[in-house]
């Protein structure tokens, strides 16, 4: 029986990975997700428990009792934006809160094995390549969210010797849920307050030139799935990007989702939404993590987008 934890169980990916876990999971195992915020309504068979990875006191004491067995670590700050405006808060998070949670379960569930949420931000100028990197490039990370993932990953080097742990590097992920910080989002909120005629019809955006590795979200949380379900057959550190190896330019995802728009609309560079030290193209090969898993990405993109808009519309509703 597996007893499967998972932080940051509040925010966009927590909510989608407890659900694929749930359907991915035998009906003996137990799941529970941690997070800051208050109960959530989650799957048969999970449960919440708001809980600061922050607190090492209580996250010690909860791993000692809880005993986990696999541990899916996503708490972090996830924004690129806002990691930029609050870099402190970004490095106490995303290293403390792992630091935290890597010696509680070194001394408390030495067996467990603890996948590392990662990111594939931290190849940064690597990228310059313009070729779909595989876990064999080396980083070079720009900006404080992706070196705190690298260096999260150089911690548990050191912290996990004599433990088990797995790092997974997933490139750029969207789905309902998900807030307009990042791109996509970002449009289809805009185009649902153009359509319920909140704001007039122009619609901001930042470079369209810059092309990314976008998955679908519910691609994603089912390879850490597939990791948990196949982990304890998987050497130790090893890493896996989680990418779909097709970059698009954010100018083609515009498109797409200008095609489900209801209205028509005007397309404005803003200038405050311009990053002027953006990498041109970034790109993941997930071969080891097909290989180790027969992971493939299955969602179809279009109706992905159509959701994502169908939640904006929702949510503008209240």
């Amino acid at each position: 029986m597996k007893r499967i934890l998972v932080t940051g169980a509040g925010g966009f990916v927590g909510k989608h990975a407890i659900t694929a876990l749930a359907v991915a999971a035998d009906s003996s195992d137990r799941i529970v997700g941690i997070g800051r915020g208050k109960s959530l309504a989650l799957p048969s068979g999970a449960t919440f428990r708001s809980l600061d990875l922050l607190d090492q006191s209580a996250l010690s004491d909860f791993i000692s009792v809880y005993q986990p067995t696999d541990i899916l670590h996503l708490a972090a700050i996830a924004s690129v934006q806002q990691s930029a405006h609050a870099p402190g808060e970004t490095w106490r998070v995303n290293l403390v809160g792992l630091l935290n949670l890597a010696e509680a379960v070194i001394r408390f569930a030495p067996d467990a094995t603890l996948f590392f949420v990662s990111s594939g931000e931290v190849y940064g100028r690597a990228f310059l390549s313009r070729q779909a990197l595989t876990e064999e490039a080396i980083p070079e990370p720009q900006g404080a969210y992706a070196c705190s993932k690298w260096f999260g990953e150089t911690l548990l080097g050191d912290v996990m010797k004599g433990g088990r742990y797995l790092v997974l590097r997933p490139f750029n992920h969207i789905g309902p849920g998900q807030d307009e910080r990042f791109v996509v989002p970002s449009f289809a909120g805009q185009i649902a307050r153009i359509e319920a005629g909140l704001v007039p019809p122009v619609l901001e955006v930042g470079n369209l030139d810059a092309a990314r590795d976008f998955l679908p979200v519910s691609d994603v949380v089912r390879a850490y799935a597939s990791l948990i379900v196949q982990g304890s057959e998987i050497e130790s550190g090893t890493v896996f990007n989680v990418a779909s190896g097709q970059p698009r330019t954010i100018a083609s995802v515009l498109e797409d989702m200008r095609r489900h728009a209801r209205v028509p609309l005007e397309v404005r560079v803003a200038p405050h939404r311009m990053r002027p030290s953006e990498i041109p193209i970034a790109a993941g090969d997930a071969s080891r993590l097909s290989a180790a898993t027969g992971w493939a990405p299955r969602e179809d993109w279009d109706r992905t987008l159509s959701d994502i808009l169908a939640h904006a519309r929702t949510n503008l509703r209240g």
